[in-house]
């Protein structure tokens, strides 16, 4: 070979290797995969599959006895290659497959029929391996029959419970049906026309027991009960009814009648939560409801349809409310499905607030700080009497749950007050509204006592003595009487501890003339009565109980022992005494002396005829004025006494006193020496802020 051709065929030879090597695999490969099919696959051997179909009836998956073989059903055979042939069962509930053997899984699978269910696998399998392995494979295929239950509905009209003539089927209503465990196994609602009208069927049952249930509707009542429940068996159909008939709507309304007129106008509101009770002809309780934020409450009465009812509505009151229309109200007459309205009026009581202040300057206007007067009587009326009360803490009083209409009050009357504002005051009440009246009175001018604080028996607020000069035909009465000449009218008591807080000028107190000395046992004062007879009540402070000796302890005792002897400091004890002057005396104990006291002295007016001419001076028949409180006419004087070895008497030394200014301040220079020495010399030290 030349070199040249050397050199032109050796690229050539890997090329012939390449293509040999894939030839060889190629030849290998393509033997092992035609070869296994070609080896199973046997023309000459044949496979019988056979689908047997029966009717389950007991549901069990097993052919019993008297559940026969069903024809007509379809199956579908798939061999192992995925060819599929199909078939029908015969009379015998055969369906065959005859085809060759190969080697694989065979799949047969039944075509199931509406209104059964399946009691085996839809779908069966059988492998087939070759060799000395059987050739047939018979499948049992068990299916059952559903039951199912038929719901109409139709209205009730006379209330019976049964479907009669002339009482037509419902559609639209709703149902839901539960089984035995109480699960829910579907809904429906019942449709049709004509005669199949108002039916919904639930279907594709198993044998069970079932309960329907009914959604209700407003405006019906269940004539049949709401539930029913149903037992099934294999292959049954069952049809239950459910009656329902149109009730009758009672609406009563509540409003707040703002005019209190009985009506409902435009602007007037609605009233929620308003209780009323329902009631039939013959007074048969029915029902009870509460009026909505719309102010109705509905009330659903079944009338039958050939008849004609009558109810009665009763409002619940409540408080703060009362009646513009009547409380009990009847319908007209409700037939089948029909409806009746009832309006109930209510308006809000109005009130009265009653001020009572105490007037101090007179001008009938609470002025700021005039104080409210407690416990003041007053009286309500509209045309007659209606209601009582006295005001509180606060001087207020309030009538309450009135109508509207016009009321008058009237303030019950003192004999310490006179009235600044009319009395009585008339006044509208509306309703809802509250009106306010405003009652002044301003206390009279009376003459009072001026005992210490310590007692205290002398402020109005302490119910302090004080007498009220008494008027007869607007002039001084002439029954009248006081102690001396001169008798103060003012606004209040005045606390002094030397007793003349309200005699600064030492021109009043002077009826009341203590002896110069009170020793022995006995006390002794001079009494000017001016005006009329009166009787004579008094006190003297001259013990301390406390500390067993003599002098003022700020009490007035009824009575105290001392040495084994029984006194009182009521030295006098309602005496009946005529116009002048009386020397008076009274038991003291034997050893007083060298103490101050203080005394009270209370004259009341006497009645005519009382007393008598042989100087003695029996007790008066009236009731004894006291150390506190009020008295018509009269006069209280308060002192203060000293004695001792430089007494001086600290008020009125005459019954009518003649004193000069220069007789006044040497009196005061004595008095200021005097009260010195006793309170430094004194055996038990009392603290006197002598103003």
């Amino acid at each position: 070979m030349k070199a040249g051709e050397k050199n032109r065929f050796s690229w050539l030879l890997p090329v012939w290797r390449f293509w040999g090597l894939a030839l060889l695999v190629a030849f290998v490969f393509g033997t092992l995969w035609v070869s296994p099919v070609q080896a199973e696959t046997d023309t000459s051997c044949t496979l019988t599959i056979t689908a047997f179909k029966f009717e389950d009836k007991n549901g069990n998956g097993t052919q019993d006895t008297g559940e026969g073989a069903l024809s007509g059903w379809s199956f579908t055979l798939t061999r192992p290659n995925n060819t599929t042939t199909s078939a029908t069962t015969n009379s015998q509930g055969k369906a065959s497959f005859s085809t060759s053997c190969s080697t694989g899984t065979y799949t047969l699978t039944e075509t199931l029929q509406s209104g059964w269910y399946n009691t085996t696998s839809l779908i069966q399998q059988w492998t087939y391996s070759g060799g000395q392995q059987s050739k047939q494979w018979t499948a049992n295929f068990g299916n059952a029959k559903y039951s199912e239950i038929k719901v109409r509905k139709f209205e009730d009209k006379n209330g019976n419970g049964n479907k009669e003539s002339g009482e037509g089927w419902l559609n639209g209503w709703s149902f839901t049906l539960y089984d035995s465990n109480g699960s829910q196994i579907g809904t429906g609602t019942t449709s049709g026309s004509g005669s199949n009208a108002g039916t919904l069927t639930f279907g594709n049952l198993i044998s069970n027991t079932y309960t329907v249930t009914e959604t209700l509707q407003s405006g019906y009542v269940s004539t049949t009960g709401l539930s029913q429940s149903v037992v099934l068996g294999y292959n049954q159909k069952k049809e239950i009814k459910f009656g329902n008939a149109k009730l009758a709507e009672i609406c009563v309304y509540k409003f707040e009648d703002l005019d209190g007129d009985g009506e409902k106008d435009e602007d007037e509101p609605y009233l929620p939560n308003w209780e009323f009770k329902l009631y039939d002809s013959q007074n048969n309780f029915i029902a009870s409801g509460v009026t909505g934020a719309n102010g109705k409450v509905s009330f659903w009465v079944f009338v039958p349809y050939n008849e004609t009812k009558t109810f009665k509505a009763i409002e619940t009151p409540q408080d703060g409310y009362y009646a513009t229309t009547p409380t009990e109200q009847t319908t007209s007459a409700v037939g089948y499905g029909g409806w009746a309205e009832l309006f109930f009026g209510n308006a809000p009581y109005g009130s009265i607030k009653v001020y009572k202040f105490e007037d101090i300057d007179g001008d009938g206007y609470w002025d700021e700080g005039e104080p409210p007067l407690p416990q003041w009587y007053f009286e309500l009326y509209q045309s007659e009497f209606i209601d009582s009360g006295e005001t509180g803490n606060d001087g207020s009083l309030t009538f309450e749950e009135l109508i509207p209409g016009t009321y008058t009050v009237t303030e019950g009357m003192s004999d310490e007050y006179y009235p600044t504002t009319s009395n009585p005051q008339d006044t509208n009440v509306a309703p809802g509204q509250q009106a306010e009246l405003i009652f002044g009175n301003q206390r009279y001018d009376m003459d009072y006592g001026d005992l210490p604080e310590g007692y205290p028996l002398t402020l109005f607020a302490d119910d302090g003595a004080r007498h009220k000069p008494p008027l007869c035909d607007n002039q001084p009465c002439e029954w009248d009487s006081w102690l001396g000449e001169n008798r103060d009218k003012e606004y209040d008591g005045t606390p002094h501890n030397a007793a003349f807080g309200d005699d600064p000028t030492n021109n009043d107190e002077d009826g009341v003339v203590r002896g110069a000395s009170w020793g022995g046992g006995t006390g002794v004062i001079s009494v000017t009565v001016s005006g009329g007879p009166a009787c004579l009540m008094g006190w003297v402070d001259y013990f301390d109980e406390a500390n067993g000796d003599f002098g003022f302890d700020y009490q007035f005792s009824e009575s105290f022992s001392y040495n084994s002897n029984t006194y009182s400091e009521k030295v006098i004890d309602n005496i009946y005494l005529e116009p002048g002057t009386h020397e008076i005396t009274f038991d003291l104990p034997p050893d007083f002396a060298n103490v101050a006291v203080f005394a009270r002295f209370r004259l009341s007016p006497a009645p005519k005829g009382e007393g008598n001419d042989n100087g003695q001076y029996p007790q008066c028949e009236t009731t004894p004025a006291g150390l506190t409180g009020l008295v018509l006419g009269g006069e209280v004087e308060d002192y203060y006494w000293q004695f001792g070895p430089t007494a001086v008497q600290l008020k009125a030394v005459n019954a009518v006193p003649q004193q000069s200014a220069v007789g006044s301040g040497i009196a005061a220079v004595g008095l200021m020496v005097s009260l010195t020495a006793f309170l430094v010399g004194r055996r038990r030290r009392k603290s006197m802020d002598l103003e």
